[in-house]
């Protein structure tokens, strides 16, 4: 029985793992896709709704933001029941910190799901879009804007998922205590960044770099 299940376990973990790269490369990709065009940030003077409309990015770019942040949900959503899986065969002691991490997870693909979908909502009402008929001008401005912020400050839950998964990798066997401890270093960093002078939005930079190392973390130490 046991060299049968040691194959399996194995490749569970390597299949989280390569979904916590997945979710690092097309999460940190997806930000790259705003809605709001490179014109709107050119200074600090307040735009009219006209000229941010005007100035979105075309509809193509804004989808495949959208497209690229889908896929990031999907293997996030691997790779936290990677974790959350992991957490409960080493930590059964802990109930608390896994029940916090499953939680946690749930959040966040809770939240980043609702930024796809403004992201969606956004490229609708791009220049040139087919449904933009159905926007008003007012509406295009306030979706673009809405989209570029919700799609970065929805990743805020995975401040949790970061926290809870340094803890158990360093009071556990998680993940290496390497993993554990950068975890708690962004996971920090980003809740400071929130705290001090408001940017939530951190939180989108920070868990790709998360999911990375954790994800290759994951692949070295099943070897």
């Amino acid at each position: 029985m046991t060299t049968l299940a040691a194959p399996s376990t194995t490749a569970r973990t390597a299949a989280w793992g390569w979904a916590g790269i997945v979710a690092a490369v097309t999460a940190g990709g997806a930000s790259a896709f705003l809605a709001q065009g490179p014109g709107t940030f050119t200074d600090r003077e307040v735009k009219s709704g006209a000229f941010i409309a005007s100035a979105m990015n075309p509809e193509l770019l804004i989808r495949l933001g959208a497209g690229l942040g889908l896929v990031a949900v999907i293997a996030t959503t691997l790779f936290t029941l990677g974790l959350c899986r992991r957490a409960g065969e080493i930590a059964s002691a802990r109930s608390g910190w896994v029940e916090a991490l499953r939680w946690s997870s749930i959040a966040l693909l809770a939240t980043t799901t609702v930024g796809v979908l403004m992201r969606y909502v956004a490229a609708g009402g791009a220049p040139g879009a087919m449904d933009q008929s159905m926007y008003t001008t007012e509406a295009s401005a306030t979706a673009a804007v809405l989209a570029d912020q919700m799609s970065t400050g929805t990743y805020l839950p995975a401040l949790g998922v970061m926290a809870v998964s340094g803890v158990l990798s360093l009071r556990g066997a998680l993940l290496p205590k390497a993993v554990g401890i950068v975890a708690l270093v962004l996971a920090g960093a980003s809740f400071v960044a929130t705290l001090a002078i408001g940017l939530p939005y951190s939180s989108a930079l920070v868990f790709p770099l998360f999911a990375l190392v954790a994800g290759i973390g994951a692949l070295v130490r099943r070897r």
